[in-house]
């Protein structure tokens, strides 16, 4: 809890960025103005601590917390204050980064500094938690209202995109190149479908002890199952998280997949853990190595439209290429 001292400087600080940002009514609304006061606020659930929140109805000083970042960025929204690492240029380009570059840290998913978020004067904290994190949600709500989503895996944060947007009171075409999106996969899905469904597949991304497979939980296995690909059965069976841990020495257990896909990020370079593996002596000699077909695939753990475009592209020319060789 806030101490005495800590209480009052949170106080001043609510006050002060009630009086900048005067973002819902020219002046405060009057006891007799209740309509307008109406209008300010509403309340939705912060479904991850279960609790209702009132909060501003078009927020102007939003701070981002773990998983909203990119979402944010892709919406326009410049956060006040952000979690390390939430908002990377490789994961958004350079021209959606340059927006957001500046914006100050206030710790990471292992805590927050207390004293960062107040000086943020946020009017609206947001955040997700698949309940690994270890950030004091109590704490943050008497700075600023909270609302922290619930979550298990990347396909939720990717289904949570409309929610986020609907929090910071922002429009959006989600649902409108979301499903232009799906019918991408579908297309490849039909035109390649009798190929791709008879052969097996693996996605992956390198990490400092050897890879990391992605599982049927990840957001790369829904969009590849849904082009119609085939996958590496290990991995679809009541899975425990979206990737799990292959040793590098264990690289030949894939030698009997059709193909491979190794992540990449937004801007089409290969993360240090992952050319590590393409590197190594074990992966060049798997068949499909051999036969060209080690593909790149943009992140599954990116959460913006465009990085959802550009996995879609990518599975669309990975589904050409095999197809042609395998047809």
């Amino acid at each position: 809890m806030l101490t005495r001292a800590l209480r009052w400087t949170v106080a001043a600080a609510a006050a002060f960025a009630m009086a900048a940002c005067g973002s819902n009514t020219a002046a405060s609304p009057s006891a007799t103005d209740s309509s307008t006061a109406a209008a300010a606020t509403r309340t939705v659930e912060s479904t991850f601590t279960g609790k209702q929140v009132e909060i501003p109805t078009n927020p102007q000083r939003v701070l981002a917390l773990w998983r909203v970042g990119g979402e944010l960025a892709d919406l326009g929204v410049v956060p006040v204050a952000a979690l390390e690492e939430e908002l990377l240029e490789s994961e958004m380009g350079a021209d959606v980064y340059a927006n957001v570059k500046d914006v100050p840290t206030v710790g990471t998913y292992d805590g927050v500094d207390i004293q960062k978020v107040i000086a943020a004067k946020p009017d609206l904290i947001i955040g997700m938690d698949n309940g690994g994190l270890q950030i004091d949600y109590d704490e943050l709500s008497e700075v600023a209202p909270t609302v922290i989503l619930k979550i298990s895996e990347p396909t939720d944060v990717w289904d949570n995109y409309p929610t986020v947007a609907d929090l910071v009171g922002k429009s959006t075409d989600f649902e409108t190149r979301n499903a232009a999106i799906d019918q991408q996969l579908a297309d490849v899905k039909t035109q390649y479908g009798d190929i791709l469904g008879k052969l097996q597949v693996t996605a992956f991304n390198g990490s400092a002890d050897g890879l990391w497979v992605n599982t049927s939980k990840s957001l790369t296995y829904r969009r590849l199952a849904a082009a119609g690909f085939g996958y590496n059965p290990t991995y679809t069976d009541n899975p425990e998280r979206y990737v799990t841990a292959l040793a590098l020495e264990n690289l030949p257990d894939l030698a009997d997949q059709d193909a491979l896909f190794y992540d990449t990020a937004f801007i089409g370079t290969v993360p240090d853990d992952t050319q590590k593996v393409l590197d190594s002596a074990s992966f060049k000699a798997l068949p499909a190595t051999k036969a060209g077909l080690a593909l790149p695939i943009s992140s599954g753990t990116v959460y913006t439209l465009a990085g959802a475009q550009k996995m879609a592209d990518d599975i669309k020319a990975a589904a050409e290429k095999i197809a042609a060789a395998k047809g």
